[in-house]
């Protein structure tokens, strides 16, 4: 239709009138610009339609003006130079410009065609279409071009293209690399020609199971080079679809020759832990199975380190290998002809042929020797322990599966006593397994059940008898289990991630019980609150405090937060979180002092306000010469620090004496009070405002 109209329009000038009067050129999708020439080269707009005067910004009042009278002057020299060529050349001349808006550029197309009459231009119509659309796709199209290109010019695998009679049409630069041939070689050659004769009838069967759309892959495929040597490669087939026929395929060639002929590399990475050296899990089933055939006696020893996972969150999982590779080094120097194995992660297998209790025992005391050394890490000593669960054969199993198995049942009786002990596997442990699962199991329905219970121990101060703060202190009573104590549930937690849901709880319960006796007239004293580590590592700590204090409109200063040594591992974490709860204005005790690592490094980098005594020295402060002293230091060096103390686990008056001569004003301990339910804690000690 448009080229009809752009005839008509050069046939007859009269026409031009005729359409400008007519609502036909509006119809097309086009735009139509139609300028009058006058001479010397001055042009007026006649006639735009619709689309050109949106596109142009420009209206009926732009009839018989000038370029430069309604244009940008930029745009109408541009226009100026271009309509003179046209006019001087009396021929259709095409050009592109490009339209920047903020969404994307505009690509256009114009075609200026001269209306002549007696030799004498007197009108250029133009015709303008957007060909954004257009440009983009051949973009696209030459980018994918040159992605494709990419793709098999620098590809390292040998990429050869061969039709549907197996000659080869086309190879990128690694195959000429590979087989030694130069492209008059190799290009319009049969691909069979290259393939040995023993592999012929396996290359002839990828290459028509190819031709029928299937992919094909060929472990090893020898072909031959330039010189005849023998090439051992992972050979790929791939078919090529146009239009959904098959015209051929692509050949993907790896060169495995290395690898096929060095069987003692390829057995190391199948047998062998490549980060430790050590053989890996294959090894220990290996080995197990002869070793069961044998029908002979031995032990098996599973070892999982204690506190690892921290390395790793501290100083990150290079350090964390290199530490791994130590105690990989250890293992293999301190166990003499037992064989050491890496099962997985931070857990190593030791399969010794000696079978009898004591001698097995030996064993498990020197691997726990090698833990006592701490590992050097950026200049720091870092303290791992080792867990270790014992299986004898054939006393406790007859295959693989069993002895592995109950080893884990033993290693885990062993972390529930705690870090660097060694349990022998007995039948109990299948009950307790047992046992685990169901705690596990109604743990995870307890908070939904509502049976986790805050009590609350009250903190007093020596001098005045007064109560000047209380821990709160989470129970938990089951209707199958009864009361189940903390140290039971806690650790299972932490192990099974229920740990965060339970210390938010923990944190909100704590601010609700605070308002409700506000509200009730009493006068509040300070609650502190255990955060675990995972706890308070984690990014949600800040955010989960600021939550409870708000939501119960409790003062910061009510709450404190209690934290052991290990939650502190994590120097720059650390640091970060106790700075944001400082500038709340809430307190931090550091529980359970003096039994972990490195603690006066943390009285002087972190802002704590109070140390807790751990009752293990307070226990034996009247008895024990060596604790008495040890308790002193810490409550001399605090007062020299300028923090505050407070003895936990004090159950006489002989420790109250004690803790008095030492200037110690607070003390926490069944000689006070038991932890209470929130009613009785309430009667007993708060007082009315």
């Amino acid at each position: 239709m448009k080229e009809n109209i752009l005839k008509q329009i050069m046939a007859s000038e009269r026409f031009i009138d005729e359409l400008i009067h007519e609502e036909l050129l509006n119809t097309i999708q086009d735009l139509v610009f139609i300028v009058r020439v006058e001479e010397p080269f001055v042009f007026r707009y006649t006639y735009m339609n619709k689309r050109a005067m949106t596109h142009a910004r420009l209206t009926e009042q732009a009839y018989e003006k000038m370029f430069q009278e309604v244009l940008s002057p930029e745009l109408a020299e541009a226009l100026q130079q271009v309509y003179e060529k046209v006019v001087q050349q009396k021929q259709v001349y095409i050009f592109q410009d490009v339209v920047r808006t903020v969404e994307r550029d505009e690509h256009y197309e114009s075609l200026l065609n001269p209306i002549v009459v007696d030799d004498v231009c007197k009108y250029v119509v133009c015709i303008t279409r957007n060909i954004t659309d257009r440009i983009q796709e051949q973009n696209r199209l030459v980018e994918s071009q040159m992605r494709y290109e990419s793709l098999l010019e620098y590809n390292s695998d040998a990429i050869v293209s061969l039709d549907e009679k197996g000659i080869i049409g086309y190879a990128n630069p690694a195959a000429y690399s590979m087989f030694g041939y130069g492209p008059k070689d190799l290009t319009g050659r049969p691909m069979i020609e290259y393939v040995s004769k023993e592999n012929q009838t396996v290359y002839e069967k990828a290459f028509f199971s190819t031709l029928k759309g299937e992919s094909v892959e060929i472990a090893l495929q020898s072909c031959q080079d330039v010189h005849g040597n023998l090439l051992y490669v992972h050979l790929k087939t791939i078919p090529i679809i146009i239009n959904d026929e098959i015209k051929g395929m692509y050949m993907v060639a790896r060169d495995i020759t290395h690898q096929a002929l060095n069987d003692l590399q390829t057995k190391y990475f199948a047998y062998y832990d490549q980060l430790t050296g050590l053989q890996n899990h294959i090894s220990c089933t290996k080995t197990l199975s002869e070793w069961l055939t044998k029908e002979q006696k031995f032990a098996v020893i599973l070892v999982d380190l204690d506190g690892f996972r921290m390395v790793n969150d501290t100083y990150g999982h290079k350090e964390g290998d290199e530490v791994l590779k130590e105690v990989a080094r250890r293992l293999e120097k301190n166990v003499g002809s037992a064989q050491v194995f890496r099962q997985h992660g931070d857990q190593f297998v030791i399969l010794t042929q000696e079978h009898e209790q004591q001698r097995v025992e030996e064993t498990a005391r020197r691997i726990q020797a090698i833990f006592q050394q701490s590992f050097l890490i950026q200049g720091e000593g870092f303290h791992l322990g080792a867990s270790i669960g014992i299986v004898l054969y054939p006393e406790h199993g007859n295959d693989e599966k069993t002895l592995l198995k109950r080893a884990d049942f033993a290693l885990d009786a062993s972390k529930e006593q705690g870090k660097s002990h060694y349990n022998f596997y007995d039948n109990r442990q299948d009950d307790a397994k047992e046992a685990q699962l169901s705690l596990k199991t109604n743990m995870n329905r307890a908070l939904e059940r509502g049976e986790f219970q805050l009590y609350y121990q009250p903190q007093v101060n020596l001098l005045n008898q007064k109560v000047m703060g209380m821990e709160a202190l989470i129970r938990w009573h089951n209707k199958e289990l009864g009361n189940v104590r903390p140290d039971i549930f806690i650790p299972l937690a932490e192990r099974t991630g229920l740990i965060f849901k339970i210390d938010e709880w923990v944190l909100f319960e704590a601010c609700r019980q605070l308002r409700e006796w506000i509200d009730a007239g009493y006068q509040p004293v300070p609650i502190a609150v255990n955060v675990s580590g995972k706890q308070f590592r984690s990014q949600r700590i800040i955010e989960t405090i600021d939550d409870a204090l708000h939501k119960y409109r409790i003062s910061s200063d009510l709450l404190v937060i209690e934290i052991t040594e290990g939650a502190l591992m994590h120097d720059e974490k650390s640091e970060q979180v106790l700075n944001e709860l400082k500038r709340r204005g809430i307190s931090i005790h550091l529980d359970d002092f003096g039994t972990g690592y490195s603690s006066l490094s943390y009285l002087k980098r972190y802002p704590i306000d109070t140390i807790k005594i751990d009752r293990s020295f307070i226990q034996e402060v009247n008895a024990d010469e060596r604790d008495a002293k040890i308790t002193t230091a810490i409550i001399h060096l605090a007062q020299t620090l300028g923090l505050e103390v407070i003895a936990e686990g004090v159950e006489d008056a002989e420790q109250i004496r004690f803790l008095k001569q030492k200037n110690a004003v607070y003390a926490q301990g069944y000689y006070f009070e038991k932890p209470l339910p929130a009613p009785e804690m309430e009667h007993l000690y708060l007082v009315d405002e």
